[in-house]
């Protein structure tokens, strides 16, 4: 028998240049601990606990003026019937000042603080000079942009609890609570008027989604997380604008803050769903599309920091 009729057994200790790179598949376990390590990350951050806290102090501010307002003037004070409706009725149900806080923060203060959460995700990270090493882990460019919107996601609900939280404690501490009587005049018990409570908040933390979902697109598009966190909350506003000059009529209905204060419907009895699901289903919208257009945007780009 020659040499050349003897056939080579490889050896597993030396590696085959022909053979094809072995596939690296995550680990789903990994892949959660990204997500919780992007959770710890983000609510840790003093900048993310200075945003929960001034939303935490606006119920209390609310709470405090109308208590003062009405204090000297009895039950409903000089003003009473005027301003919003919720406002009108905070004095005879505390549970009014959940609505009524969320109807305050949701035009800016929370939106404003997840545009801030979103735009710093990704240019945050470049800016740190971290994003590259956060690469190198098996998860993926994907895998770690759905973690990062996971994360702006969970801040979306976290804050908007802690406004409902807050506007709950101090609508108690502040206001006799009871049955709900709502904006149609008839009246729940207090137990379905806290599940009509937990539900706004739902809503109010789903309607943030289009504008996280914005925010992380804009993130991807530069380095600076400085500047897309001020561009986000610069679009935040301006669309906000656009919003109330009524020659644009036509378009308001695409903007993603158009149907916002729809969660009043909520209170209604029975409720008025027709603007709340067009609502959901423009954030869906919004996240399609900027979603779609932050990954695109991501999975292609060249990260030099």
């Amino acid at each position: 028998m020659s040499q050349a009729d003897v056939t080579a057994v490889p050896n597993p200790a030396v590696p085959n240049p022909a053979a094809p790179d072995p596939v690296v598949r995550p680990n789903p376990l990994w892949t959660l601990g990204l997500l919780r390590s992007e959770l710890v990350t983000t609510l840790r951050r003093w900048r993310t606990l200075a945003l929960l806290g001034v939303l935490a102090a606006v119920p209390i501010l609310v709470g405090i003026s109308v208590k003062i307002e009405t204090s000297g003037d009895g039950p409903g004070g000089r003003d009473g019937g005027a301003g919003p409706a919720f406002i009108s009725q905070v004095t005879n149900n505390g549970l009014f000042l959940v609505f009524t806080a969320l109807a305050a923060t949701l035009p800016f203060f929370l939106p404003m603080a997840v545009g801030v959460v979103a735009g710093d995700a990704i240019a945050g990270e470049a800016n740190a000079g971290t994003l590259r090493y956060l690469l190198v882990a098996p998860a993926g460019r994907t895998r770690l942009l759905l973690a990062k919107y996971a994360t702006t996601m969970a801040f979306c609900l976290l804050a908007t609890l802690v406004v409902a939280g807050s506007a709950l404690a101090v609508g108690a501490l502040l206001f006799p609570l009871g049955d709900l009587t709502t904006i149609s005049g008839t009246q729940i018990s207090f137990t379905e008027g806290l599940g009509r409570a937990l539900l706004i908040a739902l809503v109010v933390a789903a309607s943030l989604t289009g504008i996280a979902a914005l925010g992380l697109f804009v993130s991807t598009l530069t380095n600076s997380g400085i500047a897309a966190m001020a561009t986000t909350v610069g679009l935040l506003i301006t669309v906000q604008i656009l919003d109330q000059i009524p020659q644009l009529h036509a378009l308001q209905p695409y903007f993603f803050s158009h149907y916002w204060l729809s969660f009043a419907d909520l209170v209604r009895d029975p409720v008025y769903w027709h603007d709340l699901i067009r609502n959901l289903e423009l954030q869906a919208l919004y996240v399609a599309v900027f979603g779609s257009a932050a990954w695109a945007r991501f999975t292609t780009k060249d990260i030099a920091a």
